[in-house]
């Protein structure tokens, strides 16, 4: 089944790249492109298309998340990739939370490539979150230090590697460890933490960052 992607960024004709080099993937098909100067209108008719993932850059996003009301988001399941650049960094310390409740699953860097951009939007359908690997361990690091009962060693390492889309088999071969033990980790994270699954982690450990990066 093909991904049905949207695009929005500033730049009309940064979009429009971004469809034709997507277009050459046979599992994408890019529905619609939209952009800022008529946002709320697009956006509203773009999402009658339900599109499974949003593509958009900084910018767009911040006009996404204030141009339309709080209501908007409860009613409309949104999944955004968001295309990083240099504005990211002022992301952890003003915008991350509003970002993540108004809907999105991953940041790429601002070095990422076509083959990055793919593998991340087929993940981000498979409902896991995308993000770079340093962001992953101050994640993990903010955790540590937050947590009534922090996470160990080993703890740590197999969050880093879930977070990361890994199963547990194949945590269990990267860790030289039984299958029984990753499971066993498993359910005491979550116990720490007061998760259900592998995605909730994953969210929670992206919602905690912006209180560390100040």
């Amino acid at each position: 089944m093909k991904i049905r992607l949207a695009i929005g960024c500033g730049n009309y004709l940064y979009s429009e790249g971004l469809k034709k080099l997507l277009e050459e993937e046979k599992v994408i098909n890019v529905i619609e492109i939209f952009n800022i100067g008529n946002l709320i209108s697009d956006l509203k008719e773009i999402l009658k298309f339900k599109p499974d993932v949003i593509l958009s850059d900084y910018n767009t996003d911040f006009n996404i998340l204030y141009s339309l009301p709080e209501d908007f988001f409860k009613e409309n399941r949104l999944r955004i990739l968001l295309i990083g650049d240099r504005s990211l960094r002022f992301l952890a310390d003003r915008h991350l939370k509003a970002f993540i409740t108004s809907g999105i699953v991953g940041i790429l860097p601002p070095g990422a490539d076509s083959d990055l951009l793919k593998k991340a939007l087929k993940a981000v359908v498979s409902d896991e979150l995308w993000l770079d690997r340093h962001t992953l361990m101050t994640l993990i690091s903010s955790i540590h230090r937050t947590n009534n009962a922090p996470l160990g060693k080993r703890e740590k390492e197999i969050m880093f590697h879930i977070c990361q889309g890994f199963r547990n088999r194949e945590i269990a071969q990267k860790l030289n460890i039984s299958e029984q033990t990753v499971k066993s980790h498993c359910n005491r994270i979550y116990k720490k933490l007061g998760v259900a699954d592998r995605l909730q982690l994953a969210l929670y450990s992206f919602k905690i960052l912006p209180k560390y990066n100040k």
